[in-house]
């Protein structure tokens, strides 16, 4: 076969070039846990976590404590006060050993007023009243007691006779009938516009026999005279 070459002085033909085809551009997507709003929800859960954890922990430091429902008076007795156990949440400024727990019956005698609504505080407790103890009442003339005398003071009781009772030949020396005896209430006097104070005492066995014996004769001779009020030790 015979080939046929071309000719030198024509151009050689260049064979057509297939048309490109154009992929379009695709963006690069950031990464899901590169996303703020990712990390700023783990932040809240984290911090909802921990914070659940501590409502938890600290609900169970609770203990159980008397509340007065109504105002009570120093000198009443506790057993006889109208309490309500409550739970409280502990703190760091007090614990279970501060108030009166609700585990026991109440005992003893309040030292202080409270006022309804208030947690019983130990330091306004006397529990450690003589089984024996009698509460007497006095009136007490204005000048006859301290004018600052207070629930908790230490008096001596004396009776002054009075001279209407006792007849002209009365020595009018006053009697020393109780030493260091407990005032446990004290209500009235010159600051509330009254003529006179009532001042509970109490007494023991340890007073009445120091006054001969007999609570009668005690009473009986108070009857008779007006009581005079010196605070011990000032």
């Amino acid at each position: 076969m015979r080939s046929v070459l071309p000719d030198p002085g024509e151009p050689t033909p260049v064979p057509p070039v297939p048309p490109t085809l154009s992929v379009p551009a695709t963006r690069l997507r950031r990464s899901g846990w590169r996303d703020p709003r990712l990390a700023v929800g783990l932040v809240l859960v984290a911090i909802a976590t921990v914070a659940g954890a501590r409502l938890l922990a600290t609900s169970d430091d609770t203990v159980a404590v008397w509340v007065t429902t109504a105002p009570v008076r120093a000198g009443d007795d506790v057993a006889d006060a109208e309490l309500a156990p409550a739970e409280v949440a502990l703190h760091e400024a007090a614990d279970e050993s501060t108030y009166l727990a609700a585990d026991q019956a109440p005992n003893g005698v309040f030292e202080r007023d409270l006022t309804a609504g208030e947690l019983v505080p130990l330091a306004a407790v006397d529990e450690t009243v003589p089984a024996d103890r009698s509460d007497v009442s006095l009136a007490i003339a204005l000048g006859d007691a301290p004018v600052d005398l207070a629930a908790g003071d230490l008096v001596d009781v004396y009776a002054v006779p009075d001279p209407t009772m006792t007849g002209s030949g009365g020595s009018g020396r006053a009697d020393l009938l109780l030493e260091a005896v407990p005032v446990l209430t004290v209500r009235g006097g010159a600051a509330l516009g009254d003529a006179s104070q009532q001042v509970v005492v109490g007494l023991d066995d340890r007073a009445v026999a120091g006054a001969g014996g007999d609570l009668g004769d005690v009473l009986g001779t108070l009857a008779l005279g007006s009581p005079v009020l010196v605070r011990v030790g000032g």
